[in-house]
């Protein structure tokens, strides 16, 4: 992992931020899309400028949407009685990662030798221990 970026408390519900989160390259219309695009451009800046990573080696290897604290609102409904109404907020995550490997730091394997390069994977999601929809998912 060499950068990490996160939005808490974004005004707009999990779901949908994770619509735009599964087209994330494809640059979505949606009112969470300017959310995400700004999210990624935090994240590859931080990449660079701490990391000296090269911009075009950089890959995101997890992005998740997970709720936040909901809002209760209050409205009139008939026969004296009270809706509810719920404005959902959600804490929105996004890594990035190198294709190739920082040289900031060469580790030691056993009796000196240098330590086997670990291939990079793209971490899912679900890989990354947060809850996900089901819904979204599919329940399996």
């Amino acid at each position: 992992m060499i950068s990490k970026a996160r939005a808490s408390f974004v005004r707009i519900s999990p779901r949908k931020v994770r619509y735009v989160i599964d087209q994330i390259l494809a640059g979505s219309p949606r009112r969470a899309g300017e959310i995400v695009r700004k999210l990624l451009n935090q994240a590859v800046d931080a990449a660079v400028k701490n990391s000296h990573a090269n911009e075009a080696s950089l890959f995101i290897s997890a992005v998740y949407a997970d709720g936040g604290p909901t809002m209760k609102r209050f409205r009139a409904m008939s026969m004296g009685r009270a809706g509810v109404i719920r404005k959902r907020t959600s804490h929105i995550y996004l890594e990035l990662d190198s294709k190739k490997p920082v040289p900031a730091a060469k580790t030691q394997g056993a009796k000196g030798a240098p330590a086997a390069a670990a291939k990079v994977k793209p971490v899912k999601a679900a890989a990354a221990g947060k809850k996900r929809d089901k819904k979204l998912v599919g329940a399996k």
